[in-house]
């Protein structure tokens, strides 16, 4: 519970992990699967149930490592094709008033991370994290001309915990689907899209990183040795 809220977490594990080469999920950070590393965070004083949406092929093996060796208190529920179709079946599955929805392979969430997004969520009704860029965002076209810039002032990079209130997580889904959504976006696009609610951003943290290629593994081990010096 947060403010008298429920909560329930989705954790996005559906990925196909293409860019990756392999199941990104089951490699490896200091000893522990990104998948166990990520959802491990989740078992939240405020956050009243877990859901894990997974590829139905994984089924067995990610029951293995979160249900019977971490024993943790999830439940895994079957994606879809796309990112937010597999996060629209996992709201189906949970109960929770407030929404949290996380990227499962961004392995160095943290309570701290996860209690800034349950507060602004809780406020506006819809929040993410993210971080202002530093590098020059170049707009370009379908045949990779650059067509112009995004205002590095205004242009951050969007992160998770993303949390919604459930309505409006709800009617966006909804909307995405009835409108054959096809865009590469995350879930704080379709609700504002969707349903005209504004989302807040707060700040996140750079090393809140997403593991898409093998070279952010590299900078994955570095990330999990700094914060190893640092405790």
């Amino acid at each position: 519970m947060y403010n008298g809220r429920s909560v329930s977490a989705i954790v996005t594990c559906a990925g196909k992990g293409t860019r990756f080469g392999s199941n990104k999920l089951l490699e490896k950070i200091g000893g522990m699967t990104i998948l166990e590393k990520t959802v491990r965070e989740f078992v939240h004083p405020a956050i009243d149930e877990i859901v894990v949406t997974i590829s139905a092929e994984n089924r067995e093996i990610y029951s293995e490592i979160l249900l019977e060796k971490a024993g943790l208190p999830v439940t895994l529920v079957d994606g879809g094709a796309e990112r937010f179709i597999s996060a629209k079946l996992g709201l189906e599955a949970t109960t929770g008033e407030m929404i949290i929805v996380h990227d499962g392979v961004r392995p160095f969430v943290n309570a701290d991370l996860i209690d800034r997004a349950l507060a602004a969520g809780d406020e506006h009704g819809a929040a993410m994290l993210g971080t202002p860029t530093v590098v020059q965002l170049k707009l370009v076209d379908d045949e990779e001309y650059v067509s112009g810039s995004l205002d590095r002032s205004h242009s951050w990079l969007g992160q998770t915990p993303q949390v919604f209130r459930r309505e409006l997580l709800a009617e966006a889904y909804t909307k995405a689907i009835a409108d054959h959504y096809a865009r590469v976006s995350d879930d704080a696009d379709l609700v504002a899209e969707y349903t005209g609610h504004r989302v807040k951003i707060v700040r996140g943290e750079d090393w809140n990183i997403k593991i898409t290629t093998p070279t952010d593994m590299v900078v994955a081990d570095q990330i999990l040795n700094h914060q190893s010096d640092l405790s």
